[in-house]
């Protein structure tokens, strides 16, 4: 049987010049609350003062209009459509906007379902976005792949119930991130509990919560639980889940920026050098003219040296493969390149080189002859490496 993993999918050719983190959302199974979970986690965001979008990635089932109260006709700007917002400011994408109707039918095959969620990526014009959270259909089956192939994420949040079966299957969605290096920030437990009105004391009405133990099989960490609360569905059905409050959403929303902001860390040596001496290995420069580049997904070429007992035993120059979230980080692993030296590279880059194994030192400038000199010298300083947003080392306001 084939591995429908290891299958090409055209990566994105869409930029994330304005988009700092893409997080998906992501469940085993339907029916545990994801599509909640994903607005809940925006509100709360929006309300820390985060700049927040939703890719209604649920092509066939979209929920997430209703919830929030957003209604279309999507509107086409000079590049793309424009997102509509919510009440509270949550930039919204979803196919139920272009229906003529919230009920009629998408009854389409799988890979124009795939396509039409890379056009909501990379043809919406988001604006200048801290989060983008891509609410996932259920299950490992076209569109999750096409996303984790295809869109350079920051994280995964898997979303459970307390059932063991759902505990089951949300660990076939955890194998699927592993087989396709993205990275999980944690497992959510939806409709854990019922707060009784008289008493205030818990109640798990599907029983013993099984979270722990599921987030401890897939080594991940428990990051909340949340309730089964009515209010949500009242608030959803009118429009208004922005209005929920819950301090058990807002610990979620504390421990996933934890964990983002841990898994964003770049991988540079602990005092910010390489030491090399009587080393083997592969480094790579990447290059504009003879100078460090410092817009990583743009170089021009890129350098690729060979080390051995601490000295340069080869080096080779090859033209920079053509420009996706991907092709730096496959070219890297290729060639067993342990070490890129680079100028400022945005997050999906960074997220991209950490999962093949590429440590980076970056926020270098001048000559790249120089740079590898101090490399070998064991003196190179990494500096700062995330640019986004318009901030950052490279100042041109590219995600990569």
């Amino acid at each position: 049987m084939q591995d429908q993993t290891k299958e090409e999918v055209a990566p994105a050719t869409g930029t994330r010049d304005t988009i700092k983190r893409v997080i998906a959302i992501m469940s085993g199974k339907g029916g545990v609350g994801k599509s909640a979970v994903t607005m809940l986690l925006a509100s709360a965001l929006r309300r820390k003062g985060s700049e927040v979008g939703i890719l209604d990635a649920d092509i066939t089932g979209p929920s997430i209009p209703r919830g929030l109260g957003v209604e279309g006709p999507i509107l086409v700007g000079e590049t793309g459509p424009i997102p509509a917002a919510s009440p509270g400011g949550i930039k919204v994408m979803s196919m139920n906007l272009l229906l003529p109707g919230e009920d009629e039918a998408v009854i389409w095959r799988g890979p124009l379902i795939s396509g039409a969620v890379q056009q909501f990526y990379e043809e919406t014009e988001w604006g200048e976005l801290d989060y983008l959270l891509l609410d996932l259909p259920p299950g490992t089956a076209d569109v999750p792949l096409t996303v984790m192939q295809s869109i350079p994420l920051d994280g995964i949040l898997l979303v459970t119930s307390p059932q063991e079966l759902a505990g089951m299957i949300v660990g076939k969605a955890r194998k699927m991130a592993a087989a396709l290096e993205a990275p999980v920030l944690g497992l959510v437990e939806n409709m854990s509990y019922v707060t009784c009105p008289h008493c205030g004391g818990r109640v798990e009405p599907f029983g013993e919560s099984n979270s722990e133990q599921t987030a401890g099989a897939m080594d991940i960490p428990l990051l909340a639980r949340l309730p089964l609360d009515s209010e949500i569905s009242k608030l959803a059905d009118a429009g208004r889940l922005e209005e929920y409050r819950s301090p058990d959403a807002e610990t979620l929303i504390e421990a996933l920026l934890e964990r983002i902001e841990s898994i964003k860390e770049v991988a540079v040596p602990a005092d910010g050098t390489a030491k090399v001496e009587g080393g083997n290995m592969k480094i790579a420069i990447v290059m504009e003219g003879n100078d460090v580049s410092p817009h990583f997904g743009h170089c021009e070429k890129v350098m690729l040296v060979t080390l051995e007992n601490g000295e340069v035993s080869a080096r080779e120059v090859v033209g920079a493969p053509e420009h996706d979230c991907g092709a730096l980080p496959r070219l890297f692993s290729e060639r067993q390149v342990e070490y890129v030296i680079a100028g400022g590279l945005g997050g999906g880059a960074v997220a991209n080189l950490n999962r093949a194994g590429v440590k980076v030192i970056a926020g270098i400038q001048g000559p790249a002859e120089d740079a590898l000199g101090q490399f070998l010298a064991g003196t190179l300083a990494g500096g700062e490496a995330i640019c986004g947003g318009g901030q950052g080392t490279c100042g041109h306001g590219h995600g990569e």
